[in-house]
């Protein structure tokens, strides 16, 4: 037969699985806003019931058993392959937008603009080449013409400069994260070993874990110790960042880059595994890649068209447009009735004519006098030489890698950047959509709701009520077992 005092332990594990309910509660609540939580609920099962009774097998009461967090690992893979994605193109969207505004065409101050201003004053000394009020006109324009060219060359570096920044920055970003996450393992493993569950803890992890898939590609792997409890394994491109408490660094290798180094954008940064002689890292994804595709894309070695390319197509205008108009200006006659000189400025070798070195070569500055407006044959107010300078505006075999006038030449350039910026805005959108949705997935299965908590609140308030009702009544139930039964009569 039961006891009167067995029915007050199963009211007292009420109590204290409703009392258990209510504190996970408010952590969920007291969390709501908290990065990176994960909703927590607790898991209760009847205790081991009673044999031997003779109406039948009894129940004991409740027992919380656990606490789990509600979590998604399969979400969690999902959104980390999903968001290296999304980081590499949106930086690479970010940059290229940057760099549509470094051009700033069409404008008032763009290169087309001001190299048709150039041609515009040419074609006013054609009318009047006797005229220095004119050469003047067509030197100012020129170096107009020139410092355009400059800025967008110095931009360009400046850029180049700036992305190398960054990327070092990532680099000391990955290897923080990777120590605190190789902390947070030390204590989860030293947590979990008596089979607790360190929730808060591993909802940290996962934290760090997406900050660093915003970076880098990421390869996690949880895999299962002779304890029970799990060791984390990390890989960057098959590689181990990670290895439960022990994590490898990352470092910048500076190395020296033609036609960047020399040009003012210092040496370029080659992210290596620190330790390892030369072992370049697997980069696929995240920040860190489209920081390398931007800063190293030169459209050829490397074959995307980042900073390196837009560079080489304005140092290739630059030095084309100068050895073309020198060439022609060299074979006319100035005011004075001497041979043409150089208009704008060549280096001699080994430098080469870029977007920063060009320039009115000082000579022409100085002395107006030296534009060589007249053919050698028809003297010096004779406009032969000047119109066929202006001819220069149509010529189609003066660049390289483009068959096209100057000014295709450029908006060929400008199409280009164009096409690469509309792709990378479309990734990045299309990515970021998916992101997203998996984002949301994952805050429906973890994020905190304040409507579901108090409407938990309420339910194990009343449970804690009730349990504590039954044992008001056994109270008095033993009350009148011990201090009344038998009193009636005397």
């Amino acid at each position: 037969m039961r006891t009167t005092f067995g029915t007050f332990n199963i009211a007292t594990s009420g109590l204290f699985a409703s009392q258990r309910s209510l504190d996970i509660t408010s952590h969920n609540i007291s969390n709501a806003n908290t990065e990176g939580y994960s909703r927590q609920i607790s898991l209760q099962r009847a205790t081991m019931p009673t044999y031997g009774d003779p109406t039948g097998i009894v129940g004991t009461g409740v027992e919380t058993y656990d606490v789990v967090r509600m979590r998604s690992s399969y979400l969690d893979y999902k959104y980390w392959g999903q968001n290296k994605i999304y980081q590499e193109w949106n930086v690479k969207q970010q940059h290229l937008e940057e760099m549509e505004g470094i051009f700033n065409e069409p404008s008032e101050t763009g290169i087309r603009k001001v190299m048709d201003e150039f041609f515009t004053a040419l074609e006013e000394l054609s009318k009047k080449s006797g005229d220095s009020t004119c050469r003047v006109a067509v030197i100012e324009k020129a170096g107009t013409f020139a410092a355009t060219i400059n800025r967008n060359g110095h931009e360009l570096i400046n850029s180049i400069r700036d992305a190398n920044f960054a990327v070092k920055n990532k680099v000391s970003e990955v290897n923080s994260l990777a120590e605190q996450i190789a902390n947070l393992n030390k204590h989860i493993f030293s947590f979990e070993l008596g089979g607790n569950k360190a929730n808060d803890l591993r909802d940290q992890r996962n934290l760090l874990l997406d900050k660093l898939s915003n970076i880098v590609n990421i390869t996690v792997q949880e895999m299962p110790g002779p304890n029970g409890n799990n060791y984390m394994d990390v890989k960057i491109g098959g590689i181990t960042l990670i290895n439960h408490i022990n994590y490898n660094k990352m470092t910048t290798k500076d190395e020296t880059v033609e036609g960047i180094t020399e040009l003012g954008g210092g040496k370029i940064s080659k992210v290596v595994w620190d330790g390892v002689e030369d072992q370049e890292v697997t980069i696929e994804g995240g920040e860190l890649r489209g920081l390398l595709d931007i800063r190293d894309g030169d459209g050829e070695e490397f074959s995307y068209r980042g900073l390196p390319y837009y560079l080489n197509k304005i140092n290739e205008f630059a030095r084309c447009f100068t050895e073309s108009f020198n060439i022609q200006h060299v074979l006319g006659v100035d005011s004075q009735g001497a041979g043409g000189v150089n208009f704008f400025f060549e280096p001699g070798s080994p430098v080469v004519i870029n977007s920063i070195n060009f320039k009115v070569d000082p000579a022409i500055t100085a002395n107006p006098s030296l534009v060589a407006a007249a053919s050698v044959d028809d003297g010096e107010s004779n406009n032969g030489n000047v119109l066929e300078l202006i001819d220069l505006r149509k010529a189609t075999t003066m660049f390289d890698s483009v068959t096209g006038t100057p000014d295709d030449f450029i908006k060929s350039l400008l199409s280009a950047l164009s096409v690469d910026s509309s792709q990378a805005k479309r990734m990045a959108t299309n990515s970021e959509a998916l992101v997203y949705q998996t984002v949301n997935r994952r805050l429906s299965e973890s994020g905190v709701s304040l409507d579901e908590e108090m409407t938990n609140m309420v339910k194990f308030q009343q449970a804690y009520n009730a349990s504590a009702r039954m044992i008001t009544t056994l109270d008095k139930i033993l009350d009148t077992t011990v201090n009344r039964l038998g009193l009636v009569g005397r």
